[in-house]
């Protein structure tokens, strides 16, 4: 990633780690120390590296993505994150939420020919190259970002932009067929909503399957290979993930918070989240 880029994008960081824009959607983190490797969980986005880089950890598979690719995260994906960063050089990255609607939207514009040339990655993270298009594009970002007025009105077509460029990336094929309806693909990231919306309360792996017309072991399968956990260990970690939010971000006690994702044992609960967290939960601290 060039100098002008990183000049634009300390232009708009105030403070370590969460920086919010004028653009929703769009922040910039910036970390001027190491961070462990720590759960984490990402929401159908963009994630630009601009300096430094990242070690994402998933079941049976490890990625790093620094200033050279980008990563785009087409489903919901709880993994483990190692952030690289010094005073001398601070890590500096871009997230940028995807519009559902923009991207398939733009997806079913691409004309087959172009969409026959992504590959696929079948795990529901991918990477791809960094090109002068993207960088181009990243830095015309950064200077709309620095005014309300200008993000207002040119940020959704520069951000469009950006979406066509990842839709027809070298690897972009998981995210043509989440957007078919009769792919697997697009079965699973359906599920995966519902699960998301209904964390708290007793799911049904055979149920799931069948709404998506699915037989338990071909959903159980094609679950695994996109988010490399089974049906179950992906909703533990996704209860566990909104637990931490609960107990850090609204102050909620440990008994309620373990009700509140869908436990009904709260001493399981305390056991999860210790296995998961390395701490119980009555040792995490409202932020």
């Amino acid at each position: 990633m060039n100098q002008k880029i990183l000049d634009e994008a300390n232009k708009l960081i105030k403070k370590d780690f969460l920086n919010e824009t004028n653009l929703k959607g769009v922040s910039l983190y910036r970390a001027t120390q190491h961070v462990a490797k720590g759960p984490i969980t990402y929401d159908f986005c963009l994630i630009v590296v601009l300096q430094g880089k990242k070690i994402g950890h998933i079941p049976d598979k490890v990625f790093e993505y620094n200033s050279e690719n980008y990563l785009v995260v087409p489903t919901t994906i709880p993994f483990e994150c190692e952030t690289f960063a010094s005073e001398e050089e601070p890590f500096i990255g871009m997230a940028i939420e995807i519009d559902i609607n923009l991207m398939q939207s733009i997806i079913t514009t691409i004309d087959a020919e172009s969409a026959k040339k992504c590959k696929t990655v079948h795990c529901g993270v991918f990477q791809d190259k960094i090109t002068e298009d993207i960088e181009d594009n990243i830095y015309r970002l950064l200077k709309v970002l620095q005014s309300p007025m200008e993000s207002k009105i040119l940020g959704e077509p520069i951000l469009k932009e950006l979406y066509y460029r990842v839709a027809t990336g070298e690897n972009a094929g998981f995210l043509h067929k989440m957007f078919l309806k009769r792919k697997k693909e697009a079965r699973i990231a359906k599920s995966l909503k519902t699960i998301h919306d209904n964390f708290n309360k007793q799911l049904d792996i055979p149920s799931l399957a069948k709404t998506e017309d699915m037989s338990v072991s071909s959903f159980h399968t094609h679950f695994k290979k996109i988010t490399s956990y089974s049906p179950l260990q992906y909703i533990k970690k996704i209860r566990l993930n909104k637990a931490k939010d609960l107990i850090e971000l609204e102050n909620f006690q440990v008994n309620s918070t373990a009700y509140a994702v869908g436990y009904e044992s709260i001493s399981q609960f305390s056991r999860d989240f210790k296995s998961y967290y390395g701490y119980p939960p009555k040792e995490a601290k409202p932020l």
